[in-house]
């Protein structure tokens, strides 16, 4: 009786701490820290500055876990203002951590995301050209059979 006692008390306890360890865990952080340790190779090959930005976060495949994209603009390492090329990253998780998949496939055109609901990926299409600000319709995407593909 004693010991079952003990061993109550010391679940008791410990439970605390489990639910402290499963709250530190941040699936944009964590993909962000992946995407910042892969960036300069990113950077060395295209001849860039890369600048991310704020990572978007939703289940995009299904299995009931936040999973997150990483979108980046390349600027000239020689100056000025112009983007040289874009992308974005795909981190689902895996429940214990984040893992790359992939990108999104290169467009012929610029586009921002801004969310992931119901595992549909929206963002906005805009004009190539300074300043960046014209938005020139919405694009929606799903992640499909490990690629992402464009829906209407």
């Amino acid at each position: 009786m004693l010991v079952g006692l003990r061993l109550s008390l010391l679940v008791i306890i410990a439970m605390p701490c489990w639910g402290l360890a499963q709250q530190s865990f941040s699936a944009k952080e964590e993909s962000l820290k992946l995407f910042n340790k892969y960036k300069p190779v990113i950077e060395k090959r295209h001849e860039a500055i890369v600048e991310p930005s704020d990572p978007i976060s939703g289940d995009i495949n299904g299995d009931g876990k936040e999973d997150c994209i990483i979108s980046f603009i390349m600027y000239s390492q020689h100056g000025g203002n112009a983007h040289i090329g874009a992308g974005s990253a795909i981190y689902l998780n895996t429940g214990t951590g984040m893992k790359v998949v992939g990108a999104f496939p290169e467009f012929r055109y610029c586009y921002y995301l801004n969310n992931i609901r119901d595992q549909i990926i929206f963002g906005k299409e805009y004009e190539c050209a300074p300043p960046y600000m014209k938005i020139l319709r919405d694009r929606k995407f799903k992640y499909v059979a490990g690629k992402i593909i464009e829906i209407h």
